[in-house]
């Protein structure tokens, strides 16, 4: 029996979002061009400003991989991209010419969070979708592929996601076992697929030089019990293990059975952490947490981690700001919590006071630092590190 022909991909010359989630999401793959999408929901040079900037912190080789060849490279070195590159066409001749032309591949993980203008243009796009299909408790996550090397073998996406070309024309296979469809997609495209789908990539047979893409991946999987209590009930950081954060993965437990020899009682460091879990569970405690994930979720775009803050804002008296992203508040045990951007903060300004400073933000007014107290002079200068607001 021969195998069954792919099928033509779904094509759409527009994307609208109500179609979309009532004939798409959750149901089929379809390839939509990038002349029909409203506003892309990245930008080629911010991508790789992007890149440039995950590559230099701190931490690179947890969300940065290189592979050169079938190898992959543990310390990449000079070979990550570069600010005196300027763009991903300089930077793929670069590494082409030090690796003598062998192929080569850069993932870039969570690359929204390196980025404030690419978190913003990326949460922008996905607004439309949330207001369609709601936004997903846990965040999705944005991955930049570059580079030479073919595609290795497709697996199964567990979740939803989308597929943005960035440069290098693509020839697309998606779908469950059995029910390919292709399509080719050039630079501009954006491409969807359901939980379950397979999905190859590979550059079109014409295609040369620089390739890059995008893939945004959106949880669709239920929530299990017992998801964000790491967040609800870790306020500080872990008294087990405090060099690993929470999560566990810098806790191990050693094989075997436990001597017969322990002492009564918890161990100092266990007692510490139980401590800690009766003080972060207390019902005030908890509340403030929850009011502050609550805030994080209604201002982070449905995309976790959100870039770090900049440094606090500084303002004269002579300086006039306004908002530039919509600002929330809570009061949550006499406190007031502050959000924007997927960062919060608490404020001594009292209900009435920040209702007023608020109220007038996000109505597109202006306040005059000078007439202001010191308690909200210090709220916009916390608030422009969120890039949240801006002197005019």
């Amino acid at each position: 029996m021969n195998p069954r022909s792919p099928a033509p991909l779904d094509i759409l010359d527009t994307l609208d979002w109500p179609r979309f989630a009532a004939e798409y999401w959750d149901r089929r793959p379809v390839l939509i061009r990038g002349s029909g999408l409203p506003r892309p929901p990245f930008d080629t040079n911010e991508l790789f400003e992007s890149a440039v900037i995950a590559a230099q912190r701190s931490g690179a080789a947890h969300r940065i991989r290189f592979s050169a060849g079938q190898r992959h490279l543990v310390d990449p070195g000079d070979l990550l991209p570069r600010p005196e590159d300027a763009s991903f066409d300089a930077y793929h001749r670069r590494v082409t010419g030090q690796l003598g032309g062998e192929s080569f591949s850069l993932v870039v993980l969570c690359l929204h969070s390196a980025h404030h203008p690419l978190w913003a243009r990326e949460r922008d796009f996905l607004t439309g979708l949330w207001e369609h299909v709601g936004q997903p408790s846990a965040g999705a996550t944005t991955t930049l592929v570059h580079g030479s090397r073919p595609p290795g073998r497709p697996a199964v996406r567990r979740g939803a996601g989308f597929l943005y070309v960035a440069l290098g024309a693509r020839r697309l296979r998606l779908g469950p076992d059995g029910q390919e469809g292709t399509a080719e997609a050039v630079p501009g495209d954006l491409v969807y697929w359901p939980a379950g789908h397979r999905l190859t990539a590979a550059p079109a047979p014409a295609a040369s030089g620089a390739t890059a893409s995008v893939h945004i991946g959106i949880p669709r999987e239920p929530t299990r019990h017992g998801t964000g209590l790491p967040s609800l009930l870790a306020p500080g950081p872990n008294p087990v293990s405090p060099q690993e954060g929470w999560g566990g993965d810098g806790i191990h437990v050693p094989d075997g059975d436990p001597p017969d020899d322990l002492s009564a009682g918890l161990p100092p460091v266990l007692a510490a952490a139980l401590d800690h879990f009766r003080q972060a569970a207390r019902p005030a405690a908890l509340e403030r947490r929850v009011a502050r994930e609550a805030l994080l979720q209604a201002t982070n775009g449905g995309l976790d981690p959100v870039p770090p803050p900049a440094r606090p804002g500084y303002f004269t008296d002579d300086d006039a700001v306004r908002a530039t992203e919509r600002v929330l508040w809570s009061e949550v045990g006499g406190r007031q919590l502050v959000a924007a951007c997927g960062h919060v903060l608490e404020t001594d300004l009292s209900a009435p006071e920040l209702s007023a400073v608020i109220g007038l933000l996000n109505a597109g007014g202006t306040l005059l630092v000078g007439e202001l107290a010191p308690p909200a002079r210090s709220l916009l200068s916390r608030l422009a590190g969120f890039r949240a607001v801006e002197r005019l």
